[in-house]
């Protein structure tokens, strides 16, 4: 699993299998998508140039989810994981954050 730090993350059962730019990931269900970056990276991803509140939009991509909406921008602070979710078109940062997992 990620982080040693489980308190950091909002109380989770399983892990959810994502895509983010072709590549699976397993993340905890019921947190939000920056802090499933952090949990892939195992690093210190708040320390990235990320506000956490909706204000920056360093965390935006292009979201897909399985029911078959329309795909939308939407920003990793604000979105909650969900099962079979695909991400794309990361910005700067969060690309930064997951070079070395999307080799």
């Amino acid at each position: 699993m990620g982080s040693d730090d489980s308190s950091i993350y909002d109380p989770f059962e399983k892990l959810v299998s994502i895509r983010i730019e072709g590549h699976a990931f397993d993340v905890p269900e019921n947190n939000i998508l920056l802090r499933c970056v952090q949990f892939i990276v195992d690093e210190g991803v708040v320390l990235g140039r990320f506000c956490w509140n909706n204000e920056c939009g360093n965390c935006e991509v292009t979201l897909e989810t399985p029911d078959g909406r329309e795909p939308r921008r939407a920003r990793g602070c604000q979105t909650v994981v969900e099962p079979g979710m695909t991400l794309s078109d990361l910005t700067p940062d969060l690309r930064y954050w997951l070079h070395r997992k999307l080799k």
